[in-house]
């Protein structure tokens, strides 16, 4: 049974019942010390999570004074601290706030107790307000958002980030009893473990209109972060795999790996749609436009439509760089085996969703025939595999006197395949 997350069961989730959960979760210093040295360290895809996201909000603030709701250790602050801005920090564990004044040393930051919901400071009391990793907790985002624009003044900016709604059903559609397990279990609100709060565009710009606000940016990201981050249009083929777990690890260790991993993100991924990821970064403004909500919408509708030319050189007019450039720029950081290994398990998947997905303007000729290669061996493996495994399932003799006579066949045979008959492999070994 698929759970249903309907305006009536998100209403009947009390706001407080969950504050407090979160709250209480969090006064333990030796826990609260073990989160901040997590939010530090450097494992899986963790540091490139976290570039992305401080950068995004480095890029849209505004102003100079700066509320920080949820601050937890200071993940968003501290930054932004130490690039001049005045920061007050509000969160509801005292024990965090402990820690976010440790890591703060002598720098001036204003720290208060208080919830999202019920913040401890005067209406228009600052330039933008900043919540990150904190809405998505929330299913009552409205609430929130009314809170959050009260503190904040006229024309000032309310930047957060949530999983994105639009890229769920662009992988599994709206019917709730079509989406795996996996996803289902995040759609529950009195779940507070493993809630994930959602909205879509539609939602958002009508809610901008009816509050006053202006939608200014919706950033995708999150496309390769795995873990809790899952990017659903490749959930069924690479997010439920081990393999993908261990490749996802490299970024830990592998400055050009990272690398690549931010170009993908922040010059492809960031520049599309909130379809293409499984979170976004939404930026308002606290003023009324409702004809720069339209275009705004209409922007989103643009590249939707674009994505489903399946051709990337349609996504021109919303990408930073050239097609040239990005062709340039991917070239070399596809020159390490491990980049180029990475890249080509979305390749792959990519072509599997869309054979006639066309990459002109993205790929260089020379790297896209290596691909297309690795993808043709890749077949090749995975049909003579199925052959050896498969050849003696209906075989009557295979089974003589209790014993499986078959058992061992599958690895000369899987050679001979592929030396044989897929013409893959020269029969000699190293």
């Amino acid at each position: 049974m698929s759970h249903k997350n309907t305006p009536e069961t998100v209403a009947q989730v009390p706001d407080a019942e969950l504050i407090r959960w979160k709250t209480n979760a969090w006064q333990d210093p030796n826990m609260v010390a073990w989160y901040s040295g997590r939010m530090l360290e450097n494992t899986g895809t963790n540091y490139l999570k976290n570039a992305i996201e401080t950068d995004i909000i480095q890029r849209f603030v505004s102003g100079r004074d700066v509320i920080d709701i949820g601050t937890g250790t200071g993940r968003a602050a501290l930054p932004l601290l130490q690039q001049g801005y005045r920061l007050t920090g509000i969160d509801s564990s005292q024990a965090m706030l402990n820690e976010t004044r440790r890591l703060a040393g002598e720098a001036p930051i204003t720290l208060k107790v208080g919830d999202i919901l019920n913040l401890p400071c005067a209406a228009a009391s600052f330039d933008s307000a900043v919540a990150l990793n904190v809405m998505v907790h929330f299913p009552n985002w409205r609430e929130a958002l009314a809170e959050w624009q009260r503190v904040v003044r006229p024309g000032g900016r309310i930047l957060f980030d949530i999983h994105s709604k639009d890229h769920v059903h662009a992988a599994y559609g709206e019917d709730r009893e079509q989406w795996p397990q996996a996803l289902q279990q995040t759609n529950d609100p009195a779940d507070f473990a493993n809630y994930m709060a959602r909205l879509d565009t539609r939602e958002l710009i009508e809610h901008a209109d009816a509050a006053g606000l202006t939608v200014l940016a919706v950033v995708p990201y999150g496309a390769i972060f795995g873990g809790g981050n899952v990017n659903w249009l490749l959930y069924e083929q690479l997010e439920r795999s081990h393999k993908w777990k261990r490749v996802l690890s490299w970024f830990a260790s592998d400055p050009a790996l990272l690398e690549l991993g931010l170009f993908i993100e922040q010059q492809l991924i960031g520049q599309l749609s909130p379809c293409v990821a499984g979170r976004v970064f939404v930026v308002l403004e606290n003023r009324a436009d409702p004809q720069a909500n339209k275009r705004f919408a209409e922007h989103t509708a643009a590249i939707d439509a674009a994505l489903g030319q399946r051709s990337f050189s349609a996504l021109q007019p919303w990408l930073k760089l050239s097609l040239a450039d990005c062709a340039s720029e991917l070239r070399r950081l596809l020159q390490p085996l491990r980049a180029r290994q990475f890249f080509f398990s979305l390749f792959d998947v990519l072509l599997d969703q869309q054979p006639d997905y066309k990459f002109d303007g993205l790929l260089l000729p020379d790297v896209l025939e290596q691909l297309l290669t690795w993808r043709a061996l890749r077949q090749a493996d995975t049909r003579a595999m199925a052959i050896a495994k498969g050849w003696s399932a209906a075989c009557p003799s295979r089974t003589m006197h209790g014993v499986d006579v078959s058992q061992g066949s599958a690895y000369f045979l899987l050679e001979s395949l592929l030396t044989e008959y897929f013409g893959v492999f020269s029969g000699e070994r190293a």
